[in-house]
């Protein structure tokens, strides 16, 4: 192996998506896999619509597992249409992060990332959108699905990472240390 990817002997590889090579449906690369929660409306399924468990890891799940390992990585190279979003979601958490880290306690974080994940952000097909060359061109209305699977992401993932970065009310160190780091050298 290459020395230069290597650490104490052992390969340093980025973490992909096992939602890679399903056969959800894909607007512009984004595969509309079942969410675990149909709190936020979407084109995205909930995991109990499609007949899955308690114990299924969504992308969601995925992306805020990974995101302290792949955080670290300066590169990545897309394997599936899944990892189109695991990148997207790497950004939003990262996102997350700097905007908690600047609030005041628990209530101004979840209320500026309520506003900003429910906001019309950029997204496949548009000028201002930073991962245009991940994500594949489509229709007006194929982008538009997109944009909306994008949106509920972003909402799930913020819920589900503010439970995680306050877990006592208190802001968790062990996750504000990666404010500041960039994955990619890109910012949402």
């Amino acid at each position: 192996p290459n020395p230069a990817a290597c650490h104490l002997g052992v390969p340093q590889m980025v973490y992909h998506s096992r939602h890679n090579g399903g056969n959800a449906q894909c607007v512009c690369g984004c595969p509309l896999v079942p969410l675990k929660s149909s709190r936020y409306k979407g084109p995205a399924p909930s995991a109990a619509s499609m007949g899955l468990d308690d114990e299924f890891m969504d992308l969601v799940d995925e992306a805020i597992r990974s995101f302290r390992w792949n955080i670290l990585f300066k590169n990545f190279e897309v394997l599936g249409d899944a990892d189109r979003v695991l990148v997207y979601l790497t950004l939003w958490i990262q996102k997350c992060l700097s905007v908690a880290s600047q609030a005041s306690g628990v209530d101004e974080a979840t209320r500026s990332l309520e506003v900003l994940a429910a906001s019309d952000l950029p997204g496949p097909g548009d000028s201002g959108f930073i991962l245009n060359s991940f994500f594949k061109p489509g229709t007006p209305q194929d982008c538009q699905i997109a944009k909306a699977c994008l949106k509920q992401l972003r909402q799930e993932t913020a819920h589900r990472f503010l439970k995680i970065l306050y877990p006592s009310g208190q802001l968790n160190k062990w996750w504000s240390q990666f404010s500041k780091k960039r994955f990619m050298n890109l910012t949402l």
